[in-house]
């Protein structure tokens, strides 16, 4: 049985939206909804959040120690390294990858892009957003990677756009990989729908979303998209 350890990519120092990580969603911060619902997942033995060393980033660490999750903190800008540095001493089989800007991030989804990388025999598979043959809502999966794919990214040669970007060099095809689009049946088939936040204004209106359900941290990506059609959101 394949191990897995998700990193999840978090910082308080975004241009578009500083602050975003203890920014509230209902009654909840964002990292605590990421953070929670990534603990949901059966599929991983360990999480950790990685973030930067940056001062800005002391409130962030002490929010994660305050939620009961690990952090490490290395590098704004190489967040390859960052996430290198996350996995050191770190026997997983399957690194995953998490985007701390979707607070929906299912825990299920998760355990489906783990599952199906190993099924498929893949190197890369990915669930966090339609791209390709993949047809999910844009904000429930992740990515999800073998730890001999992740080590050979980490040791190539890659622009510094493709190092702060982590997966970018697999995406656009600069160091080859055997790639597995997750495919969502059903419910969660709606790549139209995104529930990531990149700025204040995604941030009200998924609050919008949070008010009607209500949704909680415990609700499933189904009962998400099922709300939204609901609503007419």
């Amino acid at each position: 049985m394949s191990s897995a350890t998700a990193v999840v990519q978090a910082r308080l120092g975004s241009t578009r939206f500083p602050g975003k990580m203890l920014a509230t969603l209902g009654e909840h911060t964002l990292l605590e909804w990421v953070v929670t619902r990534v603990k949901g997942a059966r599929s991983l033995r360990r999480v950790v959040v990685a973030t930067t060393s940056d001062a800005v980033d002391d409130r962030l660490v002490a929010a994660c120690q305050q939620l009961g999750v690990e952090s490490f903190r290395g590098s704004a800008d190489d967040v390859l390294a960052r996430f290198a540095g996350a996995l050191s001493g770190d026997s997983a089989d399957v690194v995953v990858r998490v985007c701390a800007d979707n607070p929906f991030v299912d825990p299920e989804c998760i355990d489906t892009v783990v599952a199906e990388l190993v099924a498929s025999g893949s190197e890369y598979a990915f669930n966090h957003r339609p791209h390709g043959d993949g047809n999910y809502a844009d904000g429930f999966g992740a990515e999800a990677l073998t730890r001999p794919m992740f080590e050979k990214l980490a040791a190539s040669p890659l622009t510094a756009a493709q190092r702060e970007h982590v997966t970018l060099a697999i995406v656009d095809g600069s160091v080859p990989s055997r790639v597995h689009a997750c495919r969502a049946i059903g419910v969660l088939a709606r790549p139209e729908l995104r529930f990531d936040v990149d700025t204040p204004a995604d941030l009200a209106r998924l609050e919008i979303l949070v008010r009607k359900g209500p949704i909680s941290l415990a609700a499933t990506g189904v009962e998400i998209v099922e709300l939204c059609a609901r609503a007419n959101l």
